[in-house]
């Protein structure tokens, strides 16, 4: 059968089936509305008759029939003279009753015709149905063979769409034949993906790695059947690649592999990838893949207990910048198919990723450009800053703080003092100690900080997120108070004050204890710590002195290296 030949055969049934469906419509259409227009009628009847009824039972009166017989074009005039004779006492109430039975009689005939006059049109439509149908039915027959090999071919191509195009979701309907469920399983094939599109393309837009990861990694793991979901992140000037955070969806697997592991790219197979442009990897057995390549990394994940991983490069502009990875509990878990799907997916993926880590680089650039104008004006030098956001990270990290919170402290801490631009000259550089109404103005620095951030925050609500600068507004506006409560700016006490603000408060009162100033005498780095012991449950949280007191070689290599 020529291409031709099976395209017309095609068209045409597709038009008789059209036709027939048509046709059936209307014809079904006006049965259905004779139908109605039919029980109205008896509907209205039998109303009618009731009030014949009422009016010989004497429950209505007389003149009540009159226009009940104008509406059926019933010849009133002699009911009416009748009756105007009864009610003048000339004429029996016999004769005005058998004027009644008249119009009954009548009524009734009228009814029968009506429904004869139905009952033809409906038999005229069901012919025309039955003899329709029969016509485009025999020409179907006729040409069943070509139809259904065309069909077969139609599944065929429907498989290899439902592979590799996406399009918008279709209706799937009850199977009829054999044939509808291999073609509700591809279009069943074609709508997940598009399930997927429409998933992530709706999904709130994150401000932090660790958001995004928390965010679709439920997802995927669910779709793919994995277990962990992750993310690492080149940095071509280093050439190297960071692992972030993992989503873990089994709560017994203690994660090996932890986010800030890096390796040179030239280290790892991923740079393979790179070079040969290739979208995604399918590792089937990672224990085999370990032996072969004695990669750090994937010894790593398989000490977590996975077997397979299917990875993707994301990027911008095809420009990558990073890795998506999924990992299984068992081998063989992924095919070529999830490998095309998670592909189309990490296009989308990409891009989400990449706001994420732009708001953070911009939230970065904002705060370091607020930190040098208070390092243009403050007597504190920028080691000072450098300084206090190493303590303050390697306090975080002792106490098991999540990656996002310990990330944060890190890099908002250098703003703590930012509301120091709001203090004069004469009293923030003042050589001697400040007397009490200056230090009443000093200590609105704490205030005038937060508010910096919060103009910041409300100029640039359409971008971030409500809590993305949360935790640098704790550090700013809680760095100054005390464990026992007899801080400033509020006087709160123990837990009241977050551990950012709490951790802060020790890491800059050690580095100001360490440090020389104008009008005092640097602290050794022994006694600076034994300050921080006497002041543990009145000035600090008695944890995080325990969690500084446990990373104190960390602490003094940091002190020695960024020494003024």
């Amino acid at each position: 059968m020529s291409k031709r030949s099976i395209n017309r055969c095609v068209n045409l049934s597709l038009i008789a089936v059209g036709l027939l469906i048509s046709y059936a419509l209307i014809i079904i259409s006006f049965i259905a509305f004779e139908s109605i227009v039919l029980e109205k009628l008896h509907k209205t009847l039998r109303v009618e008759f009731k009030k014949i009824n009422n009016v010989v039972a004497g429950r209505d009166n007389f003149d009540s029939l009159i226009q009940i017989m104008q509406k059926y074009n019933y010849d009133s005039s002699t009911y009416s003279s009748t009756l105007q004779n009864f009610l003048a006492g000339s004429a029996q109430k016999e004769s005005l009753l058998a004027e009644i039975r008249n119009f009954a009689a009548y009524l009734n005939d009228f009814q029968n015709k009506q429904i004869e006059k139905h009952n033809k049109k409906i038999s005229l439509l069901y012919f025309l149905l039955v003899l329709i149908s029969s016509v485009i039915i025999f020409f179907l027959f006729r040409s069943m063979n070509r139809v259904k090999r065309y069909i077969r071919k139609i599944l065929k191509r429907l498989d290899s769409i439902s592979d590799n195009a996406y399009i918008s979701l279709i209706p799937v309907e009850q199977p009829e034949f054999r044939e509808d469920i291999k073609l509700n399983n591809s279009i069943y094939n074609i709508n997940l993906v598009q399930s997927i599109y429409d998933i992530f393309k709706h999904s709130q837009l994150t401000t932090s790695i660790e958001d995004f990861i928390y965010t679709v990694g439920p997802y995927l793991c669910n779709l793919f059947n994995a277990q962990r979901f992750s993310v690492a992140l080149i940095d071509w000037e280093s050439e190297s690649v960071t692992a972030e955070v993992a989503y873990i969806s089994k709560p017994d697997v203690v994660p090996c592999l932890t986010p800030g592991f890096t390796q040179k790219l030239n280290e790892t197979s991923l740079s393979q990838m790179l070079s040969e442009n290739r979208q995604t990897r399918i590792i089937n057995n990672l224990e085999e893949y370990y032996e072969k390549t004695k990669s750090v990394s994937t010894h790593l994940i398989v000490e977590e207990g996975f077997k397979s991983s299917l990875t993707a490069i994301a990027s911008i502009n095809t420009r990558p910048f990073g890795f998506f990875f999924l990992s299984s509990d068992k081998e063989y878990n992924f095919r070529e198919r999830d490998a095309r799907l998670f592909e189309s997916i990490s296009n989308i993926l990409s891009h989400r990723l990449h706001y994420s880590l732009t708001t953070q680089k911009l939230l970065s650039y904002f705060g370091n450009s607020l930190v040098n104008i208070v390092e243009f004006r403050d007597n504190e030098t920028g080691n000072h800053i450098k300084r206090v956001a190493w303590y303050g990270r390697i306090i975080a990290e002792e106490l098991k703080l999540p990656p996002k919170i310990v990330r944060e402290i890190y890099e908002y801490s250098p703003l703590h003092d930012i509301g120091k631009v709001s203090i004069p000259d004469a009293i923030l550089l003042k050589p001697g100690k400040l007397d009490e109404k200056e230090w009443e103005i000093m200590k609105r620095h704490v205030e005038n900080g937060v508010k910096i951030i919060e103009n910041f925050e409300r100029e640039a609500k359409w971008i971030l997120e409500e809590s993305s600068l949360r935790t640098m507004k704790n550090i700013i506006y809680e760095h100054h108070e005390w464990w026992d409560g007899s801080g400033y700016p509020e006087g709160k006490k123990e837990e009241e004050i977050s551990v950012e603000g709490r951790i802060i408060a020790l890491a800059d009162v050690f580095d100001a204890l360490t440090t020389k100033r104008p009008y005092k005498e640097a602290y050794s780095f022994e006694e600076a710590v034994e300050q921080i012991i006497k002041e543990r449950g009145t000035h600090f949280d008695p944890k995080v002195v325990e969690a500084f007191l446990k990373r104190i070689d960390d602490i003094r290599m940091v002190y020695e290296k960024l020494k003024d």
